[in-house]
């Protein structure tokens, strides 16, 4: 009996340390992803720290202190700021050349928008078709205007319409049509501009939606053939639901980049002829380096911020309703 009791206490004993040893263990380890958890969490702050503090300097500081100098009478010829007051702001709507860049800003974004979505739809259709053969050569043709900047699109097409010396009205002198001016004429000037818009950014819609139409499942597609559904049909009840929330927000970031449009402005026209292609952006360049006027300037930028974020708020909430349904 000694002997039997001795043995087990020994196992006993054996069991204890075991026990222990595998507490330790779990501490240590658990210890060790406590402290790699920890490690990992500083060093996501060092690299996070150095892009906030860029940020801020680039995006922040010049922000707020623009929102602070639309609060002053801020010329730059007289020099220094003035007292603080809103008259920057109050004055805005009394601004008849605001009103006219306002109104083609609103032609130039409602047209440019729809036109390109229109095309833009329908390209990616024809490209997401099966029995296409060579889409991927289409597409990377439809892409090459995308990838050309602003101010080298407007340097092209303002030498394409040259009166004298474009190649356009060259072409159209052979077979005996009328050469008009085309960035000279006011009733042309917006039109043209609205055209080389069009051939620059349709591609980035197409892209987008190419994409979206290519993510749809085909088995919703293949479940309406078996119930014979036809051609529109799919599109109506299909396509164009699914492909909702892809379509808002192509049409969101084209309507932000549409509104804040400078450079094809300030390359082909610089706003004319007179004021008929000034839009909101080349004016309040305008006020701010040629007028020198920072105080307006400033206010007239917080005014499209404004703008922007508004319209943002309402395709965002148009989104999420989409999405609900």
């Amino acid at each position: 009996m000694f002997l039997i009791s001795e043995a087990g206490k020994t196992r006993l004993t054996d069991a204890d340390r075991l026990y222990e040893m595998k507490s330790i263990v779990r501490k240590r380890r658990s210890e060790a992803q406590h402290s790699y958890r920890q490690s990992e969490r500083r060093l996501r702050i060092y690299l996070i720290v150095p892009a906030i503090i860029g940020i801020w300097m680039v995006v922040g500081f010049p922000l707020l202190y623009a929102f602070y100098v639309s609060f002053h009478d801020y010329v730059l010829s007289k020099g220094g700021l003035g007292a603080v007051n809103l008259a920057n702001y109050l004055n805005i709507f009394e601004d008849t050349q605001l009103l006219v860049a306002s109104k083609n800003t609103f032609i130039l974004t409602f047209s440019v928008v729809s036109l390109e979505f229109l095309i833009a739809f329908g390209l990616a259709l024809l490209l997401n078709n099966k029995r296409l053969h060579g889409g991927n050569i289409y597409l990377l043709i439809l892409l090459i205007p995308m990838l050309m900047p602003p101010i080298t699109v407007g340097l092209i097409w303002r030498m394409l319409l040259h009166p004298e010396l474009g190649i356009i009205n060259y072409s159209l002198g052979l077979i005996h049509m009328p050469q008009p001016a085309w960035l000279g004429d006011p009733r042309l000037a917006m039109i043209t501009i609205i055209i080389v818009d069009i051939w620059h950014e349709t591609s980035f819609l197409l892209l987008i939606l190419l994409a979206g139409l290519t993510a749809l499942p085909d088995e919703l597609y293949e479940a309406a053939v078996i119930d014979g559904a036809t051609s529109s049909q799919k599109f109506r009840f299909l396509t164009i639901p699914l492909m909702m929330p892809t379509i808002l927000v192509a049409v969101l970031i084209r309507v932000i980049a549409a509104l804040k449009t400078y450079d094809l402005i300030y390359i082909l026209t610089r706003g004319g002829p007179g004021v008929s292609t000034e839009t909101i952006s080349y004016y309040i360049y305008r006020v701010a380096f040629v007028f020198l006027d920072m105080g307006k300037s400033s206010a007239l930028s917080f005014l499209l911020l404004v703008l922007i974020i508004i319209l943002t708020i309402i395709l965002m909430q148009a989104m999420r309703s989409e999405d609900t349904v």
